[in-house]
């Protein structure tokens, strides 16, 4: 079975306004019990991209992000989709540390503007932990 055509471990919408990125990082620190550096990259990366979201909303619209987590045994997706528009890279001065966390931190990620709602994702591998003989001692 493909990890997308499963149900997500966490489904659910958030209010696109100022608490929303301290929800998304609540709610995907809950979702499952990975090692803590695994959980610290998903909940970092989460409330970058619905902190971007949130800094492109139309102010008022009452618009909601859906927020969807997947934790398969190989990986970890995390897709927020939402009904504003979203640019790439976001229009404000200054570097786009979201994309460089992005970059250096998920194995796999987009934004992807050209659908409806638009999507933005990233997927991280689980990868296996060192063998004591893989050390080099």
């Amino acid at each position: 079975m493909s990890l997308l055509t499963a149900a997500p471990d966490l489904a659910t919408t958030l209010e696109l306004d100022a608490d929303a990125p301290r929800a998304a990082r609540h709610l995907v620190a809950q979702v499952d019990h990975p090692a803590p550096d695994l959980r610290d990259a998903l909940v970092l990366l989460t409330s970058e991209l619905v902190t971007r979201a949130v800094q492109q909303s139309r102010p008022g619209s009452g618009d909601g992000i859906e927020l969807c987590i997947w934790m398969a045994p190989e990986l970890v997706r995390v897709e927020l989709r939402t009904p504003g528009i979203l640019s790439l890279p976001m229009q404000r001065s200054g570097p786009s540390y979201d994309l460089m966390l992005l970059r250096q931190v998920a194995d796999r990620w987009s934004i992807e503007t050209a659908q409806y709602p638009a999507c933005m994702w990233f997927e991280i591998d689980r990868h296996r932990a060192l063998d004591r003989e893989d050390w080099g001692d």
